[in-house]
């Protein structure tokens, strides 16, 4: 299943025309929900009601969920409680995400309310939420989503991420995360500018980067922009990487296709592939362009000097792979390279190198990982599947 994408509004800082556009171009890019500050918006109970009535019909018109951030605080002020959702369902909110939970057997009910309203808490909160599960929760109507920091070195960082993220993944709950445009006066509540990612780490780098990250996590169901406005341009490369992500292998039929008697034995369905992008060097051939463009590349049995995908050996082991000069002595981390015919056996095979090791003539340089994609390498496991971006 791939990942669901969102956009995230903030009322008191963007018009409803405003948001309106924006909705309206992030729908056309496959974008199906809204995150929005509700506790922020100032105003009488009614004057904040009317507000959001018109907010969530604007999403609704472009079938997109809005999820509402609040607290126990604003359900008191809009007469709500963990009982009675009814003020939520008025307003057009699908779902809403609890700023801070309650801790107790509180948390239960409002995860099992009777009113179609969905639930949000914090990722991090592991303890309070594995309670309410274990006291009955219903799961299905709740998800895990993770709070994005605004301010530079406050994000979360990869290691702790993945252990709550692999938890809640166990627990069959989804996991939601927040990317960061780069464009430069993006905001999120608040007048402050150096992007609203969840990981440290993606804070500088470019969305469809970010995004390709937490498609190598492997345990993320949702990604939403913390920060708006995402440019047309962001959003066309995120298009981009969830076309390359995700795609649907037909069932081969005979051998006559283009990937001759493998056919048979390649898999077929809904198949997720970790995408990278790759810095080509010059000289590179129409053949081992073939070979970067394979559908299915897949790591081999280990994963420890190199990633190895070795279907195209085996489609290609009658063509020729004439050896090409390269002066790096050594190849390096990153670096993605073809084995050649001083090495018949094994030609045609791509791989890509994890630790330095020495160029000893057998394989042609190809190109090179981005520096700012060498992170997703971390996640590589045997049977990991990816494709090359180009």
């Amino acid at each position: 299943m791939s990942i669901t994408l969102g956009v995230s509004v903030y009322p008191e800082q963007e018009s409803l025309q405003q948001i309106d556009e924006y909705l309206k171009l992030a729908s056309s890019h496959g974008f199906t929900k809204v995150f929005t500050s509700m506790f922020s918006v100032p105003g009488t109970k009614e004057e904040v009601a009317d507000y959001f009535r018109k907010l969530t019909g604007i999403a609704h018109q472009y079938g997109m969920k809005v999820s509402g951030d609040c607290n126990t605080f604003f359900l008191e002020k809009m007469g709500a409680d963990e009982k009675n959702l009814q003020p939520f369902v008025d307003m057009g909110i699908d779902i809403i995400r609890m700023d801070l939970c309650y801790g107790d057997e509180r948390d239960i009910t409002l995860i099992n309310n009777s009113f179609g309203v969905g639930v949000e808490m914090s990722a991090a909160f592991v303890k309070p939420i594995d309670a309410a599960i274990a006291g009955g929760a219903n799961t299905d109507n709740l998800v895990c989503c993770h709070n994005f920091y605004p301010e530079r070195y406050t994000g979360a960082d990869l290691t702790s991420t993945m252990e709550v993220n692999n938890h809640w993944k166990k627990a069959g709950i989804r996991v939601a995360m927040f990317i960061s445009s780069n464009v430069e006066g993006a905001h999120g509540p608040w007048p402050i500018q150096n992007g609203l990612p969840t990981l440290e780490d993606h804070r500088w780098i470019t969305p469809a980067q970010q995004l390709k990250h937490i498609i190598a996590m492997d345990n993320c169901d949702e990604v939403l922009f913390g920060n708006a406005f995402a440019s047309k341009e962001e959003f066309e490369q995120i298009d981009e990487v969830m076309k390359a992500a995700y795609i649907n292998v037909p069932v081969y039929e005979g051998t006559d296709d283009a990937f001759g008697p493998l056919s048979h034995f390649l898999p077929h369905g809904d198949i997720t592939r970790i995408p990278f992008s790759i810095e080509m060097v010059d000289g590179v051939t129409d053949l081992e362009r073939k070979v970067l463009d394979f559908p299915l590349h897949s790591a081999g049995e280990y994963v420890y000097y190199m990633i190895r995908s070795r279907a195209t050996r085996m489609i290609y082991k009658k063509e020729d792979f004439p050896v090409r000069p390269c002066d790096q002595s050594m190849f390096h981390r990153g670096d993605v390279v073809i084995v050649n015919d001083n090495c018949r056996h094994y030609h045609g095979e791509l791989q890509i190198v994890l630790k330095d090791m020495k160029n000893d003539g057998q394989r042609n340089l190809i190109g090179r990982i981005p520096e700012e994609e060498m992170i997703l390498l971390d996640h590589f496991v045997p049977g990991t599947r990816f494709c090359i971006m180009r």
